[in-house]
């Protein structure tokens, strides 16, 4: 009796476990490396995000290029901002014809320090079963956070859609090398005071 009790209540949490909203969203998230970078990594980008959206230069790009890559890019807007001449953080999206791109890239002097990126579906090109994320929307996200020699140290995706972060780096440190190239040449600047 009692092994009928056991296959019973594994039976019942198998078929209440696509249910629990709690455990539908752990199975859309995924880790990769040692988490302990994020925790140290993440005082230091508070800190950068702190000063790129305080007084300073900020360095503009709107272009119907991609260089990111993405995929039916029909155009990207880049800002930057500076500190001591030097970008610590590059903001910007990108908008294809099945939604928005957003990216994000933390940088302490030349060192790459984070990448953040999400693609939020339009309505009508949401793939089913999607993750949500806090706006309600249709998306998947990705943060990569880099060891010292330019390795992905530490990653998380959300969203079964969001791709596998590339653990050598190379592709997200291209990127934003050429983001970087994109605002040095840009004229558009400004100053926050």
């Amino acid at each position: 009796m009692k092994f009928n009790g056991f296959v019973a209540g594994v039976f019942l949490g198998l078929i209440l476990l696509p249910c629990s909203g709690t455990l539908a969203q752990r199975a859309d998230e995924t880790t990769y490396g040692d988490p302990t970078l994020r925790t140290v990594a993440d005082a230091q980008l508070q800190k950068i995000y702190e000063r790129a959206n305080g007084p300073g230069e900020h360095v503009e790009v709107l272009t119907n290029g991609n260089p990111l890559g993405i995929r039916d890019a029909l155009g990207t807007e880049i800002s930057g901002s500076l500190a001591e001449g030097s970008l610590i953080r590059m903001i910007g999206s990108a908008w294809t014809r099945r939604g928005k791109y957003s990216f994000e890239f933390y940088r302490d002097g030349d060192r790459l320090l984070m990448a953040y990126a999400t693609f939020t579906w339009f309505a009508e090109c949401a793939p089913g079963h999607s993750w949500r994320n806090f706006m309600g929307l249709a998306a998947w996200e990705s943060r990569v956070y880099f060891g010292t020699g330019g390795e992905v140290g530490y990653a998380e995706t959300r969203g079964l859609q969001a791709p596998p972060p590339d653990m050598s780096g190379k592709a997200l440190q291209q990127q934003a090398a050429r983001l970087i190239e994109l605002l040095d040449q840009s004229p558009a600047r400004w100053t926050r005071k």
